[in-house]
């Protein structure tokens, strides 16, 4: 490149380079959500050679670049310091990213055979059970929207967050399950009310965030949707579709759960749930998951309902007192505090059988729309069954359950919940013998007799005490490590702790 330097070619000690790039993304990271006052400029540039490059220019420099930096356009950059990606989650895999002073000189360069790269994106199917990924790392994708749910509202760090989930396809046919959040809501929930027959593609996703195996989310400053552009990328992947007679409408889906605990692919797009029953799953002894429409007839222990576990994200794990701390036995790290999470154990009945059910922490999350800590900091003093817990027993709902050789050779063992659905429709269509059955002990004649009242009273009670009581209050509040820093993680999904932004009514004992 003659007088340009390579980004690869880049050092620490080089402090005069001049680089020659293309912005890829340009966007402000304001100093905190829903402030006014900007921290940062960041860009994602690439060279010649498509090299990928993360710059950052401080608030106090950026009143030297007046010029707002367009995406596409081609720019000179010269004397900026050449520092570690500090970022925890990465726009690009570069060892190292620029960073602007006082000092740094920027003149736009004609783009005139200037190589094109703006979008790098993955197949989906080199992101499906690849222990190779960099999760880490903000990706791009390319697909068509085919399943899309209604928006849903979610609690987060004390502000009200409307989050929406989708399924995306590519032209091989393979899915990923999709969350955004805040802004990107307002351009999808369109295509929800509409449910358009016609192809609806999203072009290019910006640097969305690798959660787990098949789940993607958005990050809160850097990701860009991108919808129907004129792109080259674009254009191939619209002719791969005529190529395969991709015809297939998107389906809109009312505020059903989506994508938990499982990630199930074949549950988020099959059109009609195959329900099973609980004497079913004990007769057959089959291993698998399941759809039981059932009532929660009570709760096994009122009082045992959380657990303090392990903070390193992803990591679920109950923590134990050894030799005086609190130790993740699986990640072998030792905490000060870990964090409280939910688990509660349910008895539920069907019309032909009973079972214990475990009931897991997005799940209650889900039906409370409170987070374990908040509900602890705000009965720890109660020593009396808590009203959210007890406020479960009679309700009706659809449990996708997991069965393996543990229910079958003893019947106390509970069946883990992977996911619930406590739509209205689905709920009217599965569970009309329950709810007919709820109307009828309902609209009982029988009356309670003369001394029945105190004969009830304290039925609810447990004898064992909670070992709630002795925890310490715990913090869940994330820290931020740097301007694009994913915000939304596993534990603020769509699908944990969502309040519907319509309420649904639904007939409860």
């Amino acid at each position: 490149m003659g007088m340009y330097c390579l980004l690869n070619e880049l050092t620490t000690f080089k402090r005069r380079s001049v680089v020659k790039v293309r912005v890829v993304r340009s966007y402000t990271v304001m100093e905190r959500r829903g402030s006014s006052e900007i921290k940062s400029k960041e860009l994602v540039l690439h060279d010649e050679e498509a090299t990928v490059i993360h710059a950052c220019i401080p608030k106090d420099v950026l009143p030297k670049f007046p010029e707002s930096f367009l995406e596409g356009n081609v720019y000179c950059f010269k004397n900026f310091y050449v520092v570690a990606n500090w970022h925890t989650y990465k726009t690009s895999m570069h060892e190292f990213m620029l960073q602007f002073n006082h000092e740094t000189i920027m003149k736009e360069s004609r783009s005139d055979n200037f190589p094109y790269h703006m979008y790098r994106p993955r197949p989906f199917h080199t992101l499906k059970g690849n222990p190779s990924l960099d999760v880490k790392e903000l990706i791009d994708l390319i697909g068509r929207i085919v399943e899309i749910h209604a928006p849903q509202e979610k609690p987060i760090s004390g502000q009200n967050t409307v989050l929406i989930d989708f399924v995306l396809k590519d032209t091989m046919g393979s899915r990923l399950n999709c969350t955004f959040w805040d802004e990107h809501v307002a351009k999808l929930e369109p295509l929800y009310r509409s449910a358009s027959k016609d192809p609806i593609f999203i072009d290019h996703i910006y640097f969305i965030f690798l959660d787990g195996d098949v789940k993607i989310s958005s990050s809160y400053d850097v990701t860009q949707l991108l919808i129907d552009v004129d792109c080259p990328e674009m254009q191939n992947f619209k002719e791969s579709l005529v190529d395969i007679g991709e015809q297939t409408p998107m389906r809109s889906i009312g505020s059903m759960t989506s994508f938990s605990f499982t990630n199930s692919i074949e549950d988020s797009t099959s059109r009609s749930m195959q329900m099973t029953t609980i004497s079913e799953i004990y007769e057959n002894e089959t291993h698998g998951e399941f759809w039981v429409a059932s009532k929660i007839n009570g709760i096994e222990k009122s009082n045992d309902w959380c657990y303090t576990s392990c903070r390193k994200p992803g990591c679920n794990k109950k923590l134990k007192l050894s030799e005086g701390v609190l130790k993740c036995f699986k990640c072998n790290l030792t905490w000060e505090n870990g964090v409280l999470r939910y688990k509660l154990r349910l008895r539920v009945v069907d019309m032909k059988g009973t079972a214990a059910f475990l009931l897991w922490d997005r799940e209650f999350m889900e039906l409370i729309g409170t987070f374990a800590s908040e509900l602890y900091q705000r009965n720890k003093n109660t020593a009396s069954p808590l009203k959210e817990i007890t406020g479960l027993i009679g309700r009706i709902m659809l449990f996708r359950v997991s069965a393996n050789t543990n229910q079958f050779i003893n019947q106390s063992y509970a069946f883990p919940i992977l996911r619930i659905n406590t739509e209205s429709k689905f709920v009217q269509q599965y569970c009309k013998e329950l709810l007919d059955r709820a109307d009828k002990e309902v609209n009982s004649t029988v009356q309670l007799s003369d001394g029945d009242d105190e004969f009830l009273q304290g039925f609810d009670s447990d004898e064992a005490e909670s070992p709630i009581q002795m925890l310490p209050p715990t913090n869940n509040a994330e820290t931020s490590d740097g301007p694009v820093k994913r915000c939304l993680l596993d534990q603020f999904s769509s699908t944990k702790g969502c309040k519907k932004l319509k309420d649904i009514k639904v007939k409860i004992d």
